[in-house]
């Protein structure tokens, strides 16, 4: 009996001693019992990283299904489409390799639609109102396309508009008989009549005043017009029909208002520019305000804030057969389809 205690107690002992071996062993039996636990949480884990993943993919591909759809097959004209073209820059053209903004077209087209529907009321589904939508549709791309054109040759011709050109024009548009409104009231006046934001207005006009400085800058034929008009009108006693008829150039274009107008009449700057003047004074050459020419104006007659005058429009060419010729040429692509 005592052999056997002390048996075991030796065995006891030998088993509660701590060596290497036995951490070593006491550690491979502890990872194998959890390993049980690690694999399928492990299993899980990437199984829903996978199906994470799925779901993301499914959503992506259905927005962009949906966004493609409302843009390029119903031509979804509606604010939040709008809001979303200002934010995702895709495109509803290309010429000469660089991408028109949906963005751009839109807001052209919303701004030109909102105006005629505040003089005529709201355009309906009718047959003849979607003939008039149609047309301010094509109205639009046809101007979006030429703004980014004119973006891209700004960019080669070193061309940069300012944020202190912008302002200045802004404040012109502002001013009423000398009397400039508050940004607060004039901000009102272009949403009513236009639906413009100001940065829809400010983006208008950075567009319009690119187009306008590059026509001048590519158009050498009128300034060599606008230049033997200035010679004439020197050496004749300022008479512009006379001017026109001697150098018979379907680009340069003699014209009357018929009548009193007024002096803040939109005629690209010709009754401001004549109201400037003494009866019978010839103005020196200017561009219009709209960017399609140059202008010499000569004062007739003045009253009560009104002008009565005769001017020559010397145009602008070069740009639009530029355009002419991108679109000959097949490098204008537009994708959508108006009707």
């Amino acid at each position: 009996m005592s052999k056997l205690t002390d048996k075991f107690r030796s065995k006891k002992d030998k088993s509660q001693r701590i060596t290497d071996a036995n951490i070593e062993e006491s550690r491979e039996e502890a990872i194998a019992r959890g390993k049980k636990f690690k694999y399928p949480f492990q299993y899980a884990k990437h199984r829903l990283v996978i199906i994470t993943i799925m779901i993301g993919v499914i959503a992506i591909s259905a927005f962009t299904i949906f966004g493609w759809l409302q843009l390029y097959r119903f031509q979804d004209m509606s604010d939040i489409i709008y809001r979303f073209t200002q934010v995702i820059p895709v495109p509803v053209a290309e010429i000469d390799g660089r991408n028109v903004s949906y963005g751009d077209y839109l807001m052209l087209y919303r701004s030109s639609v909102k105006a005629i529907e505040n003089q005529q009321g709201k355009l309906t589904d009718s047959e003849e109102d979607n003939q008039i939508k149609n047309q301010y549709k094509r109205q639009a791309l046809d101007s979006a396309e030429q703004y980014t054109y004119a973006l891209k040759l700004a960019e080669d011709l070193g061309i940069v508009i300012t944020d202190e050109q912008i302002k200045e024009v802004s404040r012109e548009h502002r001013t009423v008989d000398g009397v400039e409104r508050s940004s607060a009231a004039f901000q009102e006046i272009i949403y009513l009549n236009f639906g413009l934001s100001v940065r829809d207005y400010e983006r208008l006009l950075k567009l319009s005043l690119t187009k306008k400085e590059v026509s001048l800058k590519i158009d050498d034929r009128a300034a060599e017009l606008s230049g033997k008009v200035e010679e004439f009108l020197t050496n004749n006693k300022a008479d512009l029909a006379a001017a026109v008829e001697s150098i018979k150039d379907d680009n340069v274009i003699y014209e009357e208002t018929g009548g009193m107008v007024d002096e803040m009449n939109l005629d690209g700057g010709r009754a401001a520019i004549a109201a400037t003047l003494e009866v019978g004074q010839v103005s020196e050459r200017f561009i219009s305000k709209n960017g399609d020419g140059y202008y010499f104006v000569k004062l007739l007659s003045r009253a009560d804030g009104q002008v009565n005058y005769t001017s020559i429009w010397v145009k602008f060419t070069e740009f639009d057969q530029r355009i002419k010729s991108l679109a000959e040429d097949g490098k204008i692509k537009e994708y959508i389809q108006i009707y």
